[in-house]
């Protein structure tokens, strides 16, 4: 994308200043942004580098007056900045008022600048609220710190719930379409805050991807874009501090050691990164023209809030001159695309043979990186951009065949995206990825899906190691149900059936998820109580929610197959799912290939009945409250009927269950239908999976861990999240389950699915 720069005043007479700071009454000429993405926001910084740079400012406290500074650069200069900079802070007062600061970061991104966030947080010794002098610029001693890297112990599980206190405000962010310049653990590489000046791999780096995985492995945060952060000192020695490429979007440098970075700390800064955007987060002194273009790689500059009119460091002159550089993009002057939809960029995971996704090698985005298949995980070397000019782009850089070669057998590799290279351009031809230059397919060598096998292109021929599953296919649908809550018409076995849809306000194709009720619900009713259309509008799915068979109290309850005497002539609620399925694929353009399901406690138990009986018919699951895999055994009551649950191959599964759970216990017991153990139910699906023996064990947050089988066909996964305090509940509901006991906030049910779900389809 090329940006158009909008005219600019050159020159400023003191009667146009009066006549500026007047104007700012009224709002700014910009170009507001829509709701976007991480991907999107990298994609345009990648895109602008060497070419132009965003100018920025940052606005510390009070967080109860977040454009305190923003307002004193619009006044000397008649641009609002291209970047907002806020902060979470830590003094009560910011503390208080954090939800004004992020007021303000929506309203920024709308208005049309991009939004940076750091935060000068608490050291997990202390409070959530605390002071400068005596805990911001304090220190760890040896053991405290041995205990914070260390994964299960009690400081290490303290940081995870002080990052847990910006999650809140994180996801509202992200609802609301913001993609964030997330800077956590700033300036690792000084020693002046408690949390810095700690080389090697459990030093300081380590905070950053704990924080990292955190965010979006644990609480499933897909907006933040990760800017690791260094000061201008020691530049020497920065790739002590480095967390690897797979943990940074952008490396950015903080320059208070000198006014300007040097060329040194400019060519530091370019090694460590990789290719990877740069920036300068911090800046006491605006750089100047004869900086930038003598430096030309820095995606943006942000100043530090009151030294913009410290006359040590600016004069009104030069800040002007360097907002009215044509190199500076201020608000008004570029505008970052929307996430993909109909026709446009598409973004996720591309996945292939045996489930595998295309991934590139080390997450490394060097020029000449191979691209491979390897086993799902989520990680940006998996997230792919298809853009409407046909390239397909990650880590900032193009899918690409070596050397513009030809040949059957050329490697495909990551390479810097290039304007008309048609050894850049693919087209998508059924399920295979055509390179219209040479006229083959991408291809994985030797039809192997063992991880690491690299990606080449050969001739066309309709194996199934040329055969991909893009993100948003098929996307030439027409939906004929318009946006929001709908009851739509189903009919089953001569009776028609209302059931309640969400459908979000995005164009194309788009998977669909059934979010099933508990025993005497609705599904309208589930709809609400697991606040999934908030998580549709964010992560663009549609939502299904039908009723069960049987009337029951103010609801109804599911007939799931086995399990109980359902009454004479009950409806067969698989069949009918499957009708379900089959009836609104078409007017709600349903992704056939990627649809899920999850349901609540009852419909917990009728989804995993579903996967047992339509493995085919269902590419993952999520019960919540209500994993089952299969009856309980007569003769055994503490293990699932093997018989019972016979699908022929694995599904993914993720599992969300409280340990207080008195419905149906985590631990097994209870009414007839439950009798085993939750873990009992996922051994028995890792067992069809043909997954490890055993499973991998972590502790997420205080009262969250999560067991995780791999290994399994198809690539897929068992996975289950327990919450020790948690009742017979959904994970992050907004709403409490009266008489259920207690509802975990410490994760959300509804993100992890999302993130779990996008890696599978059905084949």
């Amino acid at each position: 994308m090329h940006p158009t720069p909008a005219p600019r005043r050159r020159h400023l007479t003191v009667v146009g200043v009066l006549l500026l700071v007047a104007s700012l009454l009224t709002p700014l000429s910009a170009r507001a942004f829509p709701a976007s993405t991480r991907t999107a926001l990298i994609d345009y910084l990648t895109s602008i580098s060497g070419r132009s740079t965003l100018s920025g400012q940052h606005n510390r406290e009070p967080n109860s007056d977040p454009t305190k500074y923003t307002r004193v650069a619009q006044g000397i200069t008649g641009q609002t900045p291209g970047l907002w900079g806020g902060d979470f802070l830590f003094l009560p007062d910011d503390v208080n008022h954090r939800q004004s600061m992020v007021d303000e970061a929506i309203r920024q991104w709308q208005g049309g600048s991009v939004v940076a966030l750091t935060w000068h947080l608490c050291p997990p010794t202390k409070g959530s609220t605390c002071d400068w002098a005596n805990d911001i610029n304090s220190s760890l001693n040896a053991d405290q710190w041995s205990q914070i890297v260390t994964d299960g112990t009690a400081l290490n599980t303290a940081y995870k719930n002080r990052l847990n206190e910006a999650v809140p405000h994180l996801r509202r962010l992200q609802d609301a379409g913001v993609p964030v310049l997330w800077r956590p653990i700033h300036e690792m590489n000084d020693g002046w805050s408690w949390w810095g000046g700690k080389p090697g791999a459990n030093g300081s780096r380590k905070l950053y991807q704990i924080a990292h995985d955190f965010y979006t492995r644990t609480q499933g945060l897909t907006n933040l874009v990760w800017v690791w952060n260094v000061k201008d000192v020691s530049m020497g020695s920065i790739a002590d501090y480095w967390p690897g490429p797979s943990y940074v979007d952008v490396a950015s440098l903080d320059v208070w050691a000198k006014y300007d970075p040097s060329a040194s700390d400019y060519q530091a800064m370019l090694n460590v990164a990789g290719g990877k955007p740069i920036a300068l987060a911090e800046v006491g002194r605006v750089p100047s023209p004869a900086l930038m273009d003598a430096q030309p790689r820095w995606a943006w500059w942000m100043v530090w809030a009151e030294w913009l009119t410290n006359p040590a460091y600016n004069s009104n002159a030069a800040v002007q001159a360097s907002y009215f550089s044509p190199r500076v993009l201020n608000r008004g002057e570029f505008t970052i695309p929307a996430s993909g939809g109909g026709g446009g960029t598409r973004v996720g995971p591309i996945t292939g043979l045996g489930g595998k996704c295309v991934d590139v090698a080390g997450a490394n985005p060097a020029n000449g990186t191979q691209v491979q298949l390897y086993t799902c995980d989520g990680g940006t070397a998996q997230q792919w951009t298809v853009g409407a000019d046909g390239t397909i782009r990650a880590l900032g850089q193009c899918l690409d065949v070596n050397g513009g070669t030809n040949a059957n057998g050329t490697r495909v590799q990551l390479w810097t995206c290039v304007a008309g290279n048609t050894h850049q351009r693919w087209t998508a031809n059924g399920s295979t990825l055509v390179n219209p230059e040479t006229g083959r397919c991408l291809d994985a060598t030797g039809q192997s899906s063992a991880d690491r096998t690299p990606l080449q292109i050969w001739a066309c021929n309709g194996q199934t190691n040329q055969n991909w599953t893009l993100p948003g296919t098929s996307t030439s649908c027409t939906r004929t149900v318009s946006p929001g809550e709908r009851t739509l018409p189903v009919t089953f076995a001569g009776t028609t059936y209302q059931v309640t849809a969400y459908v979000p306000a995005a164009t194309g194709t788009l998977p669909l998820v059934l979010n099933l009720h508990g025993s005497t619900g609705t599904g309208a009713g589930q709809l609400s109580y697991s606040d999934m259309k908030a998580a549709a509008d964010r992560d663009r799915y549609l939502v299904v929610a039908p009723s069960g068979a049987i009337p029951s109290g103010s609801g109804y309850v599911w007939n799931v197959p086995g399990v109980g005497a359902p009454p004479a002539g009950a409806r067969d609620d698989v069949a009918f799912l499957d009708q379900v399925v089959a009836t609104l694929a078409g007017p709600l353009c349903a992704d056939t290939t990627r649809v899920y399901g999850t349901g609540y406690s009852g419909g917990g138990r009728m989804i995993s009945a579903y996967a047992c009986a339509r493995p085919g018919g269902i590419a993952a699951i999520a019960p919540v409250a209500g994993l089952r895999a299969g009856r309980p055994d007569p003769s055994n009551t503490t293990r699932p009927e093997t018989q019972s649950c016979q699908p022929g191959r694995g599904v993914p599964v993720v599992a969300f269950h409280g340990r207080q759970d008195a419905t149906n216990p985590y631990d097994g017991g209870g009414s007839d239908v439950w009798k085993y153990s939750v873990p009992a139910a996922q051994q028995r699906w890792a067992t069809i999976g043909g997954c490890g023996a055993n499973p991998a064990t972590a502790q997420v947050s205080s009262h969250v861990s999560r067991s995780t089988y791999t290994g399994c066909g198809q690539g897929a996964e068992v996975v289950l999240y327990s919450v020790s305090d948690g009742g017979h509940t959904w994970p992050g509901a907004p709403s409490e389950s009266a008489g259920n006991g207690t509802t975990t906030r410490e994760i959300s049910a509804n993100s992890l699915m999302w993130q779990f779900f996008q890696r599978f389809h059905r084949s």
